[in-house]
């Protein structure tokens, strides 16, 4: 885990005042959310209840309350005489829940096909537009709201309360991975397009290519499964092509060193 130090006055940077409406545990546990799963709050930063409450002007009450919720969700961790800190996903963890998500999202695609209503259609169409509108303003969180957005929309179109659940437990795990993959060169621009094709075989109905896409596209994450867990370690500087780094590199990543992306010293 990284030193207390850094990695407190990192988290005391990043939270957002907090909204008055909500009650004071659900406020505390969503500034705290929000930091984390757009990647302002690296993995494996100390989580110190106490310089929280001062930056929230709170008591620990409702931090540690929101503590608790965060390691039930998955995204934060306690350990013995240490506290709580961002969850690290090692690569087998990033792959299997790579590999679950793979197999849910084939059969939340397959049941859209066949459910999907002309009004949910008509939202993702109009929604293409503001992805595009985020990659061309260079916004990647905005980008990751939209493709947060975009899956839910179609398991919403499956009308599976039980998928739908199952789900649930992915969602915030996989946003923590996402905030940090959109740094693969590409990825993004691919990404879009391959939703704008697949919103249009749901709504031809074509469940078999729409199947095939959506699988092709969790592949290839998959197969930088190894490199992703570099990006999320925070262990490479710069954004990159996932594909460009060689086995040499990701070693010396995954041991802990730090690597300049590659060409990043020639556009410095």
């Amino acid at each position: 885990m990284p030193n207390g130090k850094s990695g407190k006055d990192r988290v005391m940077r990043v939270l957002e005042p907090l909204p008055e409406a909500l009650q004071l545990g659900v406020r505390v546990y969503q500034a705290l959310l929000n930091g984390i799963v757009s990647g302002q709050i690296e993995p494996g930063a100390p989580l110190r209840p106490d310089a929280i409450a001062r930056q929230l002007e709170v008591s620990t009450t409702p931090v540690r309350e929101a503590m608790q919720r965060l390691e039930n969700d998955g995204l934060a961790v306690k350990l013995p005489n240490q506290g709580w800190f961002v969850r690290e996903h090692t690569e087998q963890q990033i792959r299997e829940l790579y590999e679950l998500r793979a197999a849910l999202e084939r059969f939340s695609v397959r049941l859209a096909c066949q459910r999907i209503t002309d009004e949910e259609l008509a939202w993702l169409r109009e929604h293409q537009s503001t992805g595009e509108a985020a990659l061309a303003a260079g916004d990647m969180d905005a980008y990751r709201i939209y493709n947060r957005d975009l899956h839910a929309a179609i398991l919403r179109a499956a009308k599976n309360s039980y998928l739908s659940s199952t789900m649930a437990q992915l969602r915030l795990q996989s946003e923590m991975l996402m905030a940090k993959t959109i740094r693969i060169i590409g990825r993004p621009l691919r990404a879009i397009e391959e939703h704008h094709r697949l919103v249009e075989l749901i709504a031809a109905r074509d469940a078999g290519s729409a199947v095939l896409l959506i699988s092709s596209e969790l592949d290839e994450v998959m197969a930088l499964a190894d490199r992703i867990a570099v990006i999320y370690r925070g262990r490479l500087t710069g954004p990159f092509a996932a594909a460009s780094l060689t086995r040499e590199q990701i070693g010396l990543l995954m041991a802990g060193s730090t690597v300049a992306a590659p060409g990043a010293e020639d556009s410095a």
